[in-house]
């Protein structure tokens, strides 16, 4: 009972014994399945990884082979992926001074630096190393000119304080010599102003005695001028003695001047046989006679009242253009009719004197220098020019009366004051010449009226014709 009692235990240990071992297996086994199946996913997790740094076949390939083992032999041996990690860091802290700095980065910088686009990094390296090293002499020689421009500046700044020395030395001399200078000045000064006292006295002696020159000289020019106008009224009454005597006592065929050669009826009137070469003039008129022998005078010496009276409106070189005024009636002016101008004479030669400025070429501009072309055309006409106003002078022409400047003073050139001198002159005998004419009774031409009586017309109307 008792040895099958203790079999009986040492069965029930030694099952409960395969039982906890059967266990132990199973749970060991267990562990091992959950080990080799979280293998198998790392396994998996780092075959992925591998791909993503090296793709499958790559690991072939020179370059990689030749990589993995410059990786090996490094010190300390890392791997390919640690060993290109370190390179770039490497690499970056090198050329763009930032070991976190990317390749992508690091073309961004690099497309900043000017070629960098066209030529490698080394060879825009060694170029700016040219660049530099050219500019680094071209400094030095800046330097150097610098050095030398600094030597040059400073010999300048001797040279000009020894000119400056020199000029001062000269300036106190010259202001030693200007207080001498001012010392005579104000000795001359006191010199001039005696001298000028002494010539006020003098200039007021003299113009007392010019003022009693003048007042001698205005007495007698006065008493001169009532001998003038007592000359004049005599030189007055004998030029129309004289002027009597001329048309007096002539021949009746002399007194026939022209013949009536054309009649237009329908303007009223008639052509003469005169012109501009016999001196006829616009405006002069004529008494028209039947026949030479109706000019006879009267006992009385009274010639007989004409047919018709005429008058020049147009004068051509041979023949003339006249109005008739008036006819009497019945007695109508026909063609070979006379006409006849007591104080018309062909053959006389008529003395003209000329003076002022004239308007000859018709330009609104009156000038002394066209006085030679009126003169020119008045003997043209068959006048004669004279230059002094005398008792025989038929006309005087008087053109515009000559401009006289202001007064220039004192330091006006000698030119300026000749010129004025000249045209005060020309003014002065223009005033003379009108008051000697009017106080004689010569007759007064102005240049319309001259051309008038020569027959012709200013040019300046006919221009605007």
């Amino acid at each position: 009972m008792a040895g099958r009692t203790s079999s009986s235990v040492g069965v029930g240990i030694w099952i409960a014994f395969l039982s906890v071992l059967s266990l132990g297996m199973l749970i060991t086994a267990m562990i091992f399945f959950g080990n080799a199946r979280k293998a198998q996913r790392d396994l998996q997790n780092a075959e992925a990884q591998a791909a993503e740094i090296l793709k499958p076949g790559e690991g072939n390939l020179d370059d990689v082979r030749r990589l993995i083992s410059t990786a090996a032999s490094s010190k300390p041996s890392r791997s390919l992926a640690k060993y290109l990690i370190d390179s770039q860091q490497q690499t970056m802290e090198k050329v763009t001074g930032s070991r976190n700095d990317s390749f992508d980065a690091f073309s961004k910088k690099l497309a900043q630096i000017k070629g960098a686009d066209t030529a490698p990094l080394l060879q825009l390296l060694r170029d700016r190393d040219a660049q530099i090293a050219s500019l680094t002499d071209a400094n030095a020689k800046a330097e150097a000119d610098r050095k030398t421009a600094l030597a040059d500046k400073q010999a300048e700044v001797d040279r000009v304080k020894s000119i400056q020395d020199r000029h001062q030395a000269t300036v106190d001399a010259l202001n030693k010599d200007v207080g001498q200078y001012k010392t005579d000045v104000e000795k001359y000064r006191s010199e001039v102003a005696d001298l000028r006292a002494k010539m006020d006295a003098q200039v007021a002696q003299i113009e007392q005695e010019a003022r009693q020159r003048e007042s001698e000289l205005r007495s007698r020019a006065d008493k001169l001028q009532e001998d003038n106008l007592v000359l004049q009224a005599q030189v007055q009454t004998l030029r129309g003695e004289r002027n009597k005597d001329v048309f007096k006592g002539q021949p009746e065929y002399a007194l026939v001047d022209a013949r009536i050669v054309g009649i237009n009826a329908a303007e009223n009137q008639a052509t003469i046989s005169i012109g501009r070469r016999q001196k006829a003039s616009i405006g002069m008129p004529f008494s028209v006679y039947a026949d030479a022998g109706s000019l006879r005078p009267d006992d009385n010496g009274m010639y007989p009242r004409g047919k018709a009276g005429l008058e020049i409106i147009n004068v051509d070189e041979n023949s003339s253009t006249c109005r008739i005024l008036w006819e009497t009636k019945g007695n109508p002016v026909v063609a070979g009719d006379v006409a006849a101008n007591p104080l018309y004479d062909p053959n006389k030669t008529y003395k003209f004197l000329a003076f002022g400025n004239f308007d000859a070429n018709g330009d609104g501009v009156s000038t002394a220098g066209e006085r030679a072309d009126i003169r020119a055309l008045i003997e043209a006409w068959g006048g004669q020019i004279v230059d002094d106003l005398t008792g025989d002078v038929d006309f005087l022409v008087l053109g515009e009366r000559p401009l006289l400047p202001p007064r220039p003073d004192a330091s006006a050139p000698i030119e300026v004051m000749q010129e004025y001198i000249r045209r005060d002159k020309d003014v002065q005998r223009y005033d003379r010449l009108r008051q000697q004419a009017e106080a004689t009774s010569i007759p007064i031409l102005n240049e319309n009226r001259l051309y008038t009586l020569l027959g012709r017309e200013r040019l300046s109307v006919a221009l605007d014709r």
